[in-house]
């Protein structure tokens, strides 16, 4: 059985291959050196610095009512809101991102279950949707050769000029 490091370190490497094969290598993601932040990964178009900071769940099987499921911890309660800021989740089946969500973190926010953290302290954050139904999230819902093209989309949909600062992404440049 995986642990849940080896299931996220998964799903994040199987997200970052469909996006970059997705998008036909026109997005370029970054992987920051520690995830305290809830930022598995950047993303920008090629040749410019990374537009969105992304959280990256992976469920690996689907609940008796066929949901998948993933949760998303806040010590502080304060779950991060930012337009450059984005969840996507991923249900993977038989080794293959099978459905995908890729949501704003606004939206996520407002429609994720909200409950106690572990042990009584600060909020979780729950998200349950059909790979298949009609629900709540299906407008997030896409397959893993749309993923490059919904990020590409986000990333257009932020206003012009310098990127926007995400508290917790970190970007190193180095001169060629």
């Amino acid at each position: 059985m995986l642990t849940a490091t080896q299931r996220g370190t998964a799903g994040e490497e199987l997200f970052a291959a469909c996006v970059t094969l997705s998008s036909a290598g026109e997005l370029e993601l970054f992987k920051p050196l520690t995830d305290d932040d809830h930022t598995d990964v950047t993303a920008g178009r090629r040749g410019a610095v990374p537009a969105l900071a992304i959280q990256v769940k992976t469920a690996l099987s689907l609940t008796a009512q066929g949901l998948a499921v993933a949760r998303m911890s806040y010590p502080d309660s304060r779950p991060r809101e930012h337009p450059a800021y984005v969840y996507a989740v991923i249900y993977i089946a038989a080794a293959s991102i099978e459905s995908a969500w890729v949501v704003p973190s606004a939206d996520f926010n407002r429609l994720a279950y909200r409950g106690t953290g572990r042990r009584g302290k600060g909020l979780e954050l729950m998200f349950m949707a059909s790979p298949t139904r009609v629900d709540g999230w299906s407008a997030y819902r896409c397959g893993r050769l749309d993923l490059g093209t919904r990020l590409m989309e986000l990333i257009d949909s932020l206003p012009p000029g310098a990127p926007p600062a995400v508290a917790g992404a970190r970007l190193l440049l180095r001169h060629a």
